[in-house]
């Protein structure tokens, strides 16, 4: 027996991959494309493996019966027709614990020295030029960037370890001392209590084929998430790029604040751990990818409150920057409201001889369908728009896009009724 024999019929074949792969809509988060088997898989598992690239979802025949029938290991391990592994009394196993850590901070010389640099960029860039035009292609208003003293470095730069604080160290290739190397490119500070205590430059010379990284971090900078708009018991955002974090609180600091991991697997400090305990709602926006899949379970074992929340279209925040108040709308959609999608203010049907009366069962079946898939209408930018949650079936879309434009003359004349939230920049 293995996965396919377990999983309702709607699996495809997809790709000849790790012994042949298939895909169709997950049992658990009804994601339509994002769920994969393989029932067949060189690791040996029993039944296979499994993983929804939605919900996180992730493991072997034993593992899906277990959550998805409730099903004992014994009991699972005997539906699947093997042997359990473990002998004698069946334990719970737990979770490793984890503690949140205090933040490691730079020594005070490299503060100092980084503070001077950020400085000297913040300028370049409120100069204008390349630096602030990159910026703007970036979704960055010119009020967001002198507000976080965000900058732009022209030219890589080569500096004494020494001036920023740090040990002299050998590399090992050449022989010759290590050091700080400062990328041309755009300069992104982390800063606490006002000072720099990290800095990452996203490299204006990166390409994909590149054997250094995109975001290149200064050496010596402090081991910390980037956190904006901090507020106890405010809702939350957790994004993996510190500028994803930049954008989200650029559009809806009002409404949460905004904490960036630097990585899938990245973990929040104390000062992030108690936002996140007092939040209403975490939303966790990893970025939308395998990677950010796997990073999701971690945080529904240690947060109550986490909501998985992927961007509503492409991978990440800054795919969303493309139509002006989408990344508001769609934070603001993760959030608990008293009407989600922006219908229930909809009067009772007109007489059937009511010019209104087709706009109206349109705007009626279309609210319907808000309600049961997730939608909202909105105005974000000056106009009307209808809002998906992510990455929606291509069927719904058509559907919704159709009911949209019927029901668009009739909302046109009842916009006071409808939410209104603009994109807050700067």
């Amino acid at each position: 027996m293995n996965l396919l024999d377990l999983i309702p019929a709607g699996l495809k074949y997809v790709s000849g991959t790790s012994g042949g792969e298939w895909a169709g809509p997950c049992p658990w988060c009804a994601g339509t494309d994002r769920f994969r088997v393989w029932p067949d898989h060189p690791s040996g598992a029993t039944g296979g493996r499994f993983l929804c690239r939605g919900c996180g979802r992730q493991g072997d025949g034993i593992q899906f019966l277990r959550d998805m029938d409730g099903l004992s290991y014994p009991e699972a391990c005997k539906r699947m027709g093997t042997t359990p592994k473990a002998t004698g009394t069946t334990r719970t196993l737990k979770p490793a614990s984890w503690e949140p850590k205090a933040a490691t901070l730079p020594v005070e010389a490299w503060v100092a020295r980084a503070g001077q640099f950020v400085n000297r960029c913040a300028a370049a860039l409120a100069a204008g030029g390349p630096g602030l035009e990159y910026a703007r292609s970036r979704g960055l208003t010119a009020k967001t960037c002198a507000a976080l003293r965000i900058g732009w470095n022209p030219s890589d730069l080569y500096e004494d370890r020494a001036a920023w604080g740090l040990p002299e160290e050998i590399n090992l290739k050449t022989g010759k001392p290590r050091r700080v190397w400062l990328s041309a490119g755009l300069v992104i500070p982390t800063l606490r209590g006002g000072q720099v205590v990290a800095i990452k430059i996203r490299r204006s010379a990166w390409t994909p084929e590149d054997q250094f990284p995109k975001y290149a971090a200064v050496s010596g900078g402090g081991k910390l998430p980037m956190v904006l708009a901090p507020d106890k018991g405010k809702p939350c955002v957790v994004v993996e790029s510190e500028l994803d974090a930049i954008l989200a609180a650029q559009e809806a600091r009002d409404a949460v604040s905004c904490a960036a991991l630097g990585t899938a697997k990245g973990k929040p400090d104390a000062t992030a751990h108690t936002l996140f305990m007092a939040a209403p709602v975490v939303l966790v926006a990893l970025d939308f990818d395998e990677a950010g899949a796997g990073g999701w379970p971690w945080w529904r074992e240690h947060y109550a409150s986490a909501k998985r929340w992927p961007p509503s279209s492409g991978k990440d925040v800054g795919d969303l920057m493309t139509k002006p108040g989408m990344v508001r709308e769609w934070i603001l959609a993760g959030l608990p409201q008293a009407d989600a999608t922006g219908l229930s203010w909809l009067p009772g049907a007109p007489d059937i001889d009511h010019p209104d009366f087709d706009c109206w069962w349109a705007a009626f079946d279309l609210r319907d369908l808000a309600q049961h898939h997730g939608l909202r209408v909105v105005i974000a930018g000056g106009r009307l728009r209808l809002v998906y949650p992510a990455n929606p079936h291509p069927d719904l879309v058509s559907y919704a896009d159709n009911l949209f434009a019927d029901a668009l003359p009739f909302l046109e004349q009842h916009m006071g009724e409808l939410p209104t939230q603009e994109a807050q920049h700067g």
